[in-house]
């Protein structure tokens, strides 16, 4: 990572990847999980003038399943992860082809991939699948929910009429408050020495929170309080963190700590007091971020995560991600891939499900099949 990580840097900031696609983001999970390095290797691609043009780095593990030991590969990333990806300036297509002949080149170091939190029917998820089944993998496909976001019409006000009057007049209400009411106060931290100030509130805020009765506040576990400290630090340096607190009568009541990616807004981490919950501290700190977004010419606002109905309310407009698990060509990942589907099948049929199992790897029909090709030369390699 030191020796590559200006040239990840570049391309990240260059292709306006999601952030968790960057070497920040990797760096700060090997700083906060300590994960043992042992277990890494980073695929990557250059081009002829020695830049790098895709990135991917992975976590090589291994599991017991039906009394024996498994390897998986699983990328870096999806640990704790906004939406699967790929770093990568080149066609899609031909990055994940490559990667996975590169693992392929590799028999007997993996038994499957995963490949987390793809975007149901997007070009990258269209790409495992042809893929997979380039390389004769068979593929277990997991459905991983939706993830709501928001669309930017162009102001709060435009965005609010496209919802219901109980709605509207509720936001517009909390708006008020928060820009009238002598007691309510918003900061917003974006600047590397602010960082510190703001963890301390966020902390505050979490302990009193839900998060603290059940032991998932930030202060709770060691490695999401170093996690999120170095990410912070790290981007806040480059001018990507939007982090805010309310108050009332000076008490921080609710937090909200985001990261800006171009015209683009991650909602990573928020919570607020419950004793404050009459006054909905939280949702008066989302209506300010993002009156303040759109004002900056923010185009979306991913809430990042599951469908819960305090996010519907705000959006129905959704992303469906999907996991693809791609077992090795090998005579041993096919077995455990065929007990893996009949469990599956007779879950389906325990619980009355007649209809057939679609092909786990097929090609979209409105795409000719993939033939054979080489690497044409090209530098692929895993390296440790």
């Amino acid at each position: 990572m030191d020796r590559h990580e200006a040239a990840w840097l570049r391309l990240w900031a260059a292709t306006g990847a999601a952030p968790d696609l960057s070497p920040i983001w990797a760096r700060s999970l090997l700083q906060g999980h300590r994960i043992d390095t042992s277990e890494l290797q980073v695929a990557f691609k250059t081009t002829p003038c020695g830049e790098l043009s895709m990135v991917w780095p992975l976590r090589f593990t291994t599991h017991r399943r039906m009394g024996l030991t498994w390897k998986k590969v699983g990328a870096l990333s999806n640990i704790f992860c906004l939406h699967g990806g790929l770093l990568t300036s080149v066609d899609l297509g031909v990055a994940v082809r490559q990667t996975l002949q590169a693992l392929r080149g590799m028999q007997g170091t993996w038994s499957w991939l995963d490949v987390d939190l793809l975007e149901t029917g997007s070009p990258l998820h269209t790409a495992w699948l042809r893929a997979a089944q380039h390389n004769d993998c068979r593929v277990e496909r997991i459905t991983k929910g939706r993830a709501p976001y928001i669309l930017s019409p162009g102001t709060l006000d435009e965005f609010l009429a496209t919802k219901g009057r109980n709605f509207r007049s509720n936001m517009r209400a909390r708006r008020r408050e928060v820009m009238e009411s002598p007691d309510v106060e918003v900061r917003y931290f974006t600047q590397c020495h602010e960082m510190d100030a703001y963890f301390a509130f966020a902390l505050s805020v979490e302990r009193k929170s839900w998060k603290g009765r059940t032991g998932t506040a930030l202060s709770a576990r060691q490695w999401e309080t170093r996690l999120y400290e170095a990410l912070l630090t790290r981007y806040a340096e480059i001018g990507r963190v939007r982090a805010a607190v309310l108050f009332i009568d000076g008490v921080p009541t609710a937090h909200s700590m985001d990261l800006l990616q171009g015209d683009r807004v991650y909602g990573l981490k928020t919570s607020f007091d419950p004793a404050y919950t009459v006054r909905r501290p939280g949702v008066m700190l989302l209506v300010a971020r993002l009156e303040r977004y759109f004002q900056e010419g923010v185009r979306e606002f991913d809430f990042i995560g599951l469908d819960e109905d305090y996010k519907l309310q705000w959006s129905r407009q959704c992303r469906a991600h999907e996991s693809l698990r791609l077992y090795a060509p090998t005579l041993a990942a096919r077995a455990l891939f065929l007990s893996v589907d009949l469990r599956r099948q007779w879950r389906d049929y325990r619980a009355g499900v007649s209809a057939p199992t679609p092909a786990p790897a097929a090609t979209p029909s409105a795409q000719p099949a993939l033939t054979k090709s080489s690497l044409d030369g090209e530098r692929l390699s895993v390296s440790a």
